[in-house]
């Protein structure tokens, strides 16, 4: 390269906003435009005379800057990712191009970057999430089809499979849609125990009493809470106080503590229906509630006054 081209290309470098600067292979920086002063906090009279490994603490995923320096005597240009420290410590990564030239004897090198923290953040949490997708998708999966065998084993015909699977695959479907407008960081109790009643109880909203503190359920916990929400209020829109025009339902929650944890305690509390009769029979959804949430205590009372069911389940120490 002509002294002239290199005094074009230094003059397009001062013009240029992106980060553009000149290092000496063998020495110091050289050029250092006011892109680069914007980009990492260091003003010209700080960066010129500074090695380049002194000033912004290059490291080459994957490899090293002294790799990348032995590239560049073999084959002239780089291009590829790198991490800078920034003037206030900050570590960035960048997308880089670099290229050596020679003029009179000197082995001059050119480098551009352009900032991908935020897309390389990006993009790591989209990979995050998709693979926390596919995680729940083969869970829900493996948990359809049981739901399904289970569903099967405990009906007597085919319209009453397919009423109870439907409502249940439903059920589901709406816990997935609360948490997925979440981004999957959890369900608000209220919201999922609405989504719950309103499809079984919309002529009955007002004999429904919902009492509790905000409390926020992980994804895990979420998902089978839900389904036994469905439960309860199937069973009592079919046999229990909301199958009578006197019936009510109270839904009450608390947290509490118990030693390094917290428990939520949970009360559905049926009223005023008919007279209420022990099932003969466990079906899936008995089981459901009883067992659907792991490490559980689950209790179901069929009293003369009502059908009460408790529950009490570990909280993650987060949600305390």
């Amino acid at each position: 390269m002509s002294e002239e081209h290199l005094r074009q290309e230094m003059r397009l470098v001062e013009l240029s906003r992106s980060p553009i600067f000149v290092w000496d292979f063998d020495g110091g920086i050289l050029k250092w435009n006011r892109g680069s002063e914007d980009l990492y906090g260091f003003g010209r009279d700080e960066a010129i005379g500074q090695s380049k490994e002194a000033l912004l603490h290059p490291i080459v995923p994957g490899s090293t800057f002294q790799a990348l320096r032995e590239s560049l005597l073999s084959r002239v240009q780089w291009k590829g990712e790198v991490h800078h420290r920034t003037k206030s410590g900050k570590i960035i990564q960048v997308e880089s191009e670099i290229e050596l030239v020679l003029v009179n004897g000197r082995r001059l090198v050119l480098e551009s970057t352009r900032d991908i923290t935020e897309r390389k953040r990006w993009e790591e949490q989209q990979k995050l999430l998709l693979d926390e997708l596919s995680h729940r998708v083969r869970n829900t999966l493996t948990g359809v089809q049981s739901m399904a065998r289970q569903t099967l084993r405990n009906t007597q015909s085919g319209a009453d499979f397919v009423e109870r699977f439907e409502g249940r695959l439903s059920s589901l479907a709406r816990a997935h849609k609360i948490l997925v407008d979440s981004e999957w960081k959890g369900a608000e109790l209220t919201a999922l125990i609405e989504s719950k009643l309103q499809v079984h109880t919309s002529d009955a909203s007002g004999r429904i009493q919902v009492d509790g503190e905000p409390l926020t359920l992980p994804p895990d916990l979420a998902t089978p809470f839900g389904l036994i929400l469905h439960e309860l209020a199937t069973n009592a829109t079919k046999y229990g106080s909301l199958s009578s025009e006197t019936g009510t339902v109270l839904v009450r929650w608390s947290v509490r503590p118990d030693g390094t944890e917290s428990i939520l305690n949970f009360l559905w509390h049926e009223a005023g229906g008919p007279p209420v009769e022990i099932p003969s029979r466990r079906g899936f959804g008995s089981s459901l509630i009883e067992r659907g949430l792991t490490g559980a205590a689950v209790h179901r009372d069929f009293l003369p006054t009502g059908f009460v069911c408790t529950i009490d389940v570990p909280l993650a120490k987060s949600l305390a």
